[in-house]
């Protein structure tokens, strides 16, 4: 029951925040406008769109989308922004899970922003493939290594929290071996990172001042804290890196 109570309190901590993974909008928008031969309206899936930052940039540049997120306690807070900022966008809302949700049929592009992770960056290009049409586009980002030998520290870190993270040449091969041509990769720069952690930080102060903490939530708090710590200590050794792919088969 513990358990579930601190993976609940992890998900409300992120759920109001502006964002639940680094990224900036002026990317989102620049990283689609790569796809230069997408239709003028792309039938689109954002999967893990989280509370849909870069789901409205998608829907605002004209992309007709299905965003899919499994919690709907940060699905929530999308269908707020849309109902507040723009009802007339064509977005869909769906509580799915990435890896069993299937379209209709298949889309002219999916996209993913921080949340391929969760089910795995070679499961999840592979689960895809039947959902975007031959021809079409999976621009997905993902936590990358930089460096080869990273520092024990970090490395004992993340290999508790991503044990799968991998170089961007590894993921290369990968987006090969499930059937899509690389096309080139983007990543994200730190600002991104130091403006997805600043709210943390806010919130983790307020969280503190309540003295009302679990042990269990304390516990919650410090991995973050430790997640922004190592970042801000070994900038440039790892990121994300958004991967354009194309379905060649």
């Amino acid at each position: 029951m513990d358990e579930d109570q601190n993976f609940l309190f992890f998900l409300n901590f992120y759920a109001d925040l502006p964002r639940q993974g680094p990224g900036e909008g002026r990317i989102t928008t620049s990283v689609l406008g790569l796809l230069t031969d997408l239709p003028l309206h792309p039938v689109t899936i954002d999967m893990g769109c989280g509370s849909g930052v870069q789901t409205l940039e998608l829907a605002r540049a004209g992309c007709q989308v299905t965003a899919v997120d499994l919690y709907p306690v940060i699905l929530d807070h999308l269908i707020e922004r849309i109902c507040n900022e723009d009802p007339m966008l064509l977005i869909t809302p769906v509580c799915a899970s990435m890896d069993t949700f299937r379209p209709a049929a298949p889309v002219d592009l999916i996209w993913s922003e921080g949340a391929v992770y969760i089910i795995g960056f070679e499961k999840g290009l592979s689960l895809w493939k039947e959902h975007v049409k031959v021809g079409g586009y999976v621009v997905v980002s993902e936590l990358t290594w930089f460096t080869s030998h990273p520092p024990s520290r970090l490395k004992e870190f993340w290999e508790q929290e991503y044990p799968s993270m991998k170089t961007e040449s590894v993921n290369q091969e990968i987006i090969g071996k499930c059937g899509y041509r690389w096309m080139g990769s983007v990543v994200l720069p730190d600002s991104a990172w130091d403006a997805f952690y600043a709210p943390q930080k806010e919130k983790i102060t307020l969280l503190r001042d309540t003295g009302s903490l679990s042990k269990g939530e304390e516990e919650v708090l410090t991995t973050i804290e430790e997640e922004i710590r190592l970042f801000e200590e070994y900038r440039g050794m790892y990121g994300y890196v958004f991967y354009l792919m194309q379905r060649i088969s």
